[in-house]
């Protein structure tokens, strides 16, 4: 149980570092709050939703991975190695695609059922997401681009404070998702919570280098109306898959989101590689998680 800890506090911490620069990034970059209060308000959404929401996810924990502490420790070693890899190489790849995988990988293994339903939710969830995010987010860019806001300043300033507010709820709904997942593999209770908050904390200071870069800034360069959108749309994705108990990709729904806010600009300043990559990159997580788990 010790090592099952230790991986799960390791494994917040990238996840933490990883996903901070989107969930923040534009206003650090475009310097609306310094670096320091950026990322203590990620932060600080991260803990909050994990503590509000988090043990939305027990159920989906319960059904895809009930195994003893010493077997489930071979799903997180699996996810901690393919995310630490994909960490390194700045690849924004999913851990609740692994970790998914890598309970398929377990149930394999050692010949248990997992509720196919449940399973078929998720994966209709995962491929629903990314569709109705790049709609949304085409659809409510439009909108707001195209309506006339007589004084330009009061309106910058008002997205503004709705950028807070979504990297604030994005934030949130990562750590009632993701971090959430995480924490109830290894129990939600007050001991292992202080834990995933100071892995949290650790992670949004200290490893927060920028790993997403390739989707807030190779892909489309975001502009105020942009950032809100991808970031707003993103959130409720995920705020929704996670009221159900489904593991939903952050990255997922953010790279859709921009997608679907580039395009709905004439001149499309888009660049679909790193689109396709990340789109492999989905499909391979689950795939190595799967195969490391069988294997180990």
């Amino acid at each position: 149980m010790q090592y099952l800890l230790l991986l799960s506090f390791l494994l917040v911490i990238l996840v933490a570092g990883n996903n901070t620069s989107a969930v923040s990034g534009t206003l650090i970059g475009s310097r609306m709050v310094g670096r320091y209060y950026g990322l203590l308000m990620t932060a600080v959404g991260y803990v909050a939703g994990y503590l509000i929401e988090g043990q939305f996810l027990k159920k989906a924990v319960s059904v895809l991975l009930p195994f003893p502490p010493e077997v489930v420790i071979y799903a997180i070693l699996a996810s901690f190695i393919i995310f630490v890899v994909a960490f390194f190489v700045k690849v924004p790849l999913s851990l609740t695609m692994a970790l998914v995988g890598s309970s398929i990988g377990l149930s394999l293994k050692y010949g248990v059922n997992l509720p196919k339903s449940f399973l078929l939710s998720i994966f209709v969830a995962w491929i629903l997401a990314p569709i109705i995010s790049v709609v949304l987010s085409y659809y409510l860019n439009v909108v707001m681009s195209g309506k006339n806001y007589g004084n330009i300043w009061k309106y910058a300033s008002a997205v503004k404070l709705l950028l807070i507010f979504t990297a604030l709820f994005t934030a949130f709904t990562l750590g009632a998702n993701t971090i959430g997942f995480i924490g109830n593999v290894i129990g939600f209770n007050t001991e292992n919570n202080i834990v995933i908050v100071a892995a949290v904390f650790l992670g949004t200071f200290m490893f927060s280098s920028g790993v997403m870069k390739s989707v807030s800034q190779n892909m489309y360069m975001l502009k105020y109306t942009n950032a809100f959108t991808s970031q707003i749309v993103s959130a409720l994705a995920v705020e929704v898959s996670t009221l159900f108990s489904i593991p939903m990709s952050n990255t997922q729904t953010l790279t859709s989101s921009v997608l679907g806010a580039g395009l709905s600009y004439k001149a499309k300043a888009i660049y679909l590689r790193p689109f396709l990559y990340i789109v492999v990159m989905w499909i391979i997580s689950p795939i190595l998680g799967l195969v490391l788990t069988y294997v180990l």
